[in-house]
């Protein structure tokens, strides 16, 4: 006797009332409608753009009082595989002249922080929206300035243990070191900047998926990045290579709005509204 079975029986059966279907529909629905409520394009080119006028700053100081300046366009050469006349260009751009060096110090300085609060900033509401939560004012500005030291003393750490790690183990342990403590940081960014007000155990996905969202748009940078910005030095000069970084930041900026969407929604954030407490009934007082 043959089994006549339907194979895909299984999408029609009634999961807590609902059907699989219906649930994948429903979680589709809620992951679009956390995308337009926040209004993804434009947070993602401000989070893009704000990147850049932290970022060229912070390059600026690092090649005004690091010996050797060249270290800064050689891992800007080496992240996107640049050769021939975008590497030199690339190096003309982040090396500066010895007598510019104490020209620019305060006025650099205090330009990062301020780029760099403004990103920061910028990167907890888009966490503020995707979970629905208030601002905190002077409290969120606090929460800012221990992620970004945060990611100082992380970014510190983990470029001497990949440079341990290239040394003395092959390449597949340097990759999941890498993938792991990706996620470690995009698991501890919003709960940092949120102050806690949600559990790191809901914020798993949103770290999951922005860690594989930014590995995956970091094998695509090799690939696109070096001939946009060849085409970009070769039309445009100096600007060129601006444009071609602003819309590689863009892009991440992409890749954490849609992950900060899609991992509230997985994370359990539902749009019902709390649950009032049920009136208090006054007793009759006894005679």
């Amino acid at each position: 006797m043959t089994d006549e079975r339907d194979p895909l029986e299984w999408l029609s059966r009634p999961i807590a009332g609902r059907t699989v279907p219906a649930r994948a529909v429903e979680l589709v629905r809620a992951c679009l409608d956390r995308l337009v409520r926040i209004q993804f394009v434009d947070r993602a080119v401000a989070l893009g753009s704000l990147a850049f006028t932290a970022m060229v700053p912070l390059l600026v100081i690092v090649a005004a009082y690091a010996p050797g300046s060249e270290s800064v366009a050689g891992t800007l050469i080496e992240r996107f595989k640049l050769s021939g006349a975008s590497a030199e260009l690339m190096e003309e751009v982040f090396t500066q002249p010895d007598s510019s060096r104490g020209a620019i110090s305060v006025a650099g300085a205090l330009l990062l922080v301020g780029s760099a609060l403004s990103f920061t900033r910028a990167l907890q509401r888009l966490y503020e929206l995707a979970w629905r939560l208030q601002t905190r004012g002077w409290k969120g500005t606090v929460a800012g300035l221990k992620w970004l030291a945060g990611v100082a003393l992380w970014t510190t750490i983990f470029a001497a243990v990949r440079t341990w790690l290239n040394d003395h183990t092959g390449a597949l342990v340097s990759l999941i070191v890498a993938l792991a403590s990706s996620a470690v940081l995009w698991l501890l960014t919003p709960f940092v900047l949120l102050g806690g007000r949600v559990a790191w155990r809901r914020l798993v996905p949103t770290a999951l998926l922005t860690s594989l969202g930014m590995s995956a748009l970091s094998i695509g940078s090799v690939v696109y990045m070096p001939q946009a910005i060849a085409e970009s030095a070769d039309r445009y000069g100096s600007i060129g290579i601006a444009i071609s970084l602003v819309s590689w930041l863009v892009g991440i900026g992409f890749v954490l709005v849609f992950c900060a969407a899609i991992g509230a929604v997985l994370g359990g954030e539902t749009d019902a509204p709390p649950r009032a407490a049920p009136p208090q009934v006054s007793q009759p007082a006894s005679r």
